[in-house]
């Protein structure tokens, strides 16, 4: 029997025979090599993105998880008077502040740490929020929260340093004041930046920025160049070691016109009374003294002040943060006589020898005006200055005219601002003719304007810049505050060399009967005598304001007013003293005006022999 071939079994299912195995192997290695290769590729470029692209930016970020940056807040510049010693200076003091990039990121957690800084301060769980919420979250920056931290405050803090993440004392300069309302409307006070002065982007968030007086005057002086130092720190927050730091540049050095001594002693005048005081140098306009009272308390606004309290200053009756010097304005009374006087004598209308009966009433037409005395005698120009009688000065400002009173009165420097670098400084008011009536100046009026009342105001600045040009001749200096600007290196930065800025041209006779005029209203039985002092000339006019009740408790409570210069021969300085509803000004504003001229002449009273 033959054998019989077996046939494949490709060939009994026939199906042809395929590749060998071992080929698919390969292709399936060669797959799983692409994936990884593919992968690998992804991975280097991913590294390549990382380390070169956004390389610089990981690393800030890195070194921000460790590096903490910390401005350095520059002192600023101190004030001084006119012969260096100094009206406001800084120390340091506490601050409170928060670091939005360590505070705690969930909401829970940075709340629990707000709410512990809050109970162990006494501080309002909500203020610490807004703070925070001012800012971007990243910042490194801190932000301020409350400042003048006491040392019993400050050990609480750094006891619980480890539950306080983002929470630090740091310490600042802080404005210090020779006393709590020394030169408040002079000086000024500083505060934070507001978010109005945040827009202006001349300041961040944080900066301590002048808000009146001087300290905003010459807040672009004042203020230095914060300093930096970038600390490392570990996870808990503690400096580790300084990596970098850059020293604050302090403010620069203002040398005032104020003298300190003269400005300590109108405060102390003025003490309890509502008003204002202005101590002038008439040879070239120096501000040696500006009081204006109630003042505020002025070291209360360099800390952090809540609303409750700034409600209080704002709403007082008594209008503490009013600058009367310069922003409130009053009838001048009597004071005005001076300007009448000048415009007869100088116009014509008026002789020294003019005689008038100094009785009790002046009538005219159905109107009666009185004078502040009842009894009087004939009396000419001289004794009517002296003794203030309104009898003579009605009938003279009758005959004057109220067109030449009030020309006069602005050659004067009144109706104007008397440019002082203050804020806020009020014009005043000198009557202007009524346009289209047949008499533009009625006689009422007239009469009124002539003893300093109606619608004629003045400043206690505006009265003291008069008072300076009779002293002087005639010359209106504008009020100089500040000398010279000086930076360390640097010598004078600015300088105010001083500013005529008008002139009233009067006869040389004139000006010399004015001041023997008031010269006799102190000395020689006059309404001023309250302001007298043996061995010194002191020549002056007091004046008494009517005003307009708006209670009954006001009811017939006066303006006081002294202006005055001495010596009287060679004035040195003058002194205006207003005093608000306090009675009349030969019993009120003329002894404090004593008082004032007594310290600035002490010396040289005591050397003449006659005791303060």
């Amino acid at each position: 029997m033959r054998a019989r071939r077996e046939r494949p079994l490709s060939a009994l299912s026939g199906r042809r025979p395929g590749p060998p195995r071992r080929d698919q192997g390969q292709r399936r290695v060669v797959a799983i090599a692409g994936v990884v290769m593919a992968a690998f590729l992804v991975l280097v470029g991913q590294l390549w993105y990382l380390q070169v692209l956004e390389g610089g930016r990981f690393l800030d970020a890195s070194d921000k998880n460790r590096i903490r940056v910390r401005p350095i807040a520059a002192p600023r510049g101190i004030l001084f008077d006119r012969r260096g010693v100094p009206l406001v200076d800084n120390r340091p003091a506490f601050t409170l502040s928060l670091i939005p990039r360590e505070l705690p990121r969930e909401p829970v957690s940075r709340d629990a740490v707000l709410g512990r800084v809050a109970s162990l301060l006494g501080l309002p769980f909500q203020e610490l929020l807004d703070a925070v919420a001012r800012v971007q979250p990243e910042s490194l920056f801190p932000v301020r929260v409350r400042r003048g931290l006491t040392l019993e405050d400050v050990a609480k803090i750094e006891e619980w340093k480890l539950e306080l993440p983002g929470v630090i004392a740091e310490v600042e300069p802080q404005r210090v004041y020779p006393a709590s309302r020394f030169a408040a409307h002079l000086l000024g006070y500083v505060r934070e930046a507001s978010e109005e002065q945040l827009r202006s982007g001349r300041y961040r968030r944080g900066d301590i920025v002048g808000q009146s007086g001087l300290e905003r005057l010459l807040d672009q002086y004042l203020r230095g160049k914060d300093g930096g130092e970038r600390i490392e720190v570990d996870a808990m927050g503690r400096p580790v070691r300084l990596v970098q730091q850059t020293e604050p540049r302090a403010g620069a050095q203002v040398v005032t016109t104020v003298d300190r001594r003269i400005q300590e002693a109108a405060e102390r005048a003025m003490d309890g009374r509502a008003g204002a005081v202005v101590v002038m140098d008439p040879r070239n306009g120096d501000v040696l003294a500006m009081v204006s009272t109630p003042a505020f308390e002025i070291d209360r606004f360099t800390g952090t002040i809540d609303r409750a309290a700034w409600l209080r200053i704002v709403q007082d009756p008594s209008f503490p943060l009013l600058n009367r010097a310069v922003q409130s304005q009053y009838a001048p009374g009597s004071v005005f006589k001076i300007v009448v006087a000048a415009a007869g004598l100088q116009e014509g209308t008026l002789t020294p020898a003019d005689r008038v009966n100094c009785t009790g009433e002046f009538r005219l037409g159905n109107m009666t005006f009185r004078n502040w005395r009842e009894d009087g005698g004939s009396v000419d120009l001289y004794r009517a200055i002296a003794e203030s009688c309104n009898i003579f000065f009605y009938q003279a400002g009758l005959r004057i005219g109220g067109a030449t009173m009030a020309r006069y009165a602005r050659a004067f420097g009144f109706g104007a601002p008397t440019g002082i670098d203050l804020g806020g400084e009020k014009p005043g008011l000198v009557p202007q003719p009524r346009r289209g009536r047949r008499n533009p100046w009625p006689a009422g009026e007239t009469v009124n304007m002539s003893i300093g009342q109606g619608a004629l105001l003045v400043t206690p600045m505006q009265v003291a810049r008069f008072m300076s040009a009779v002293a002087n001749g005639g010359v209106l200096w504008r009020p100089r505050l500040v000398q010279r600007v000086e930076r360390p290196g640097q010598g004078v930065v600015w300088s105010d060399a001083g500013e005529v800025n008008g002139h009233v041209a009067l006869a040389p006779v004139v000006w010399a009967f004015l001041r023997q005029a008031l010269w006799g209203v102190v000395n020689d039985g006059g309404t001023g005598g309250g302001a007298r002092i043996p061995g010194l000339d002191v020549a002056g006019k007091t004046g008494t304001a009517q005003t307009v009740a708006k209670s009954k408790a006001s009811l017939g409570q006066d303006h006081a007013w002294f202006a005055g210069f001495a010596p009287g021969k060679d004035p040195e300085v003058v002194v205006v003293v207003l005093v608000e509803r306090g009675g009349t000004g030969g019993q009120v504003a003329a002894p404090i005006a004593r008082k004032i001229l007594n310290a600035i002449f002490l010396e040289r009273v005591a050397r003449a022999g006659f005791p303060g």
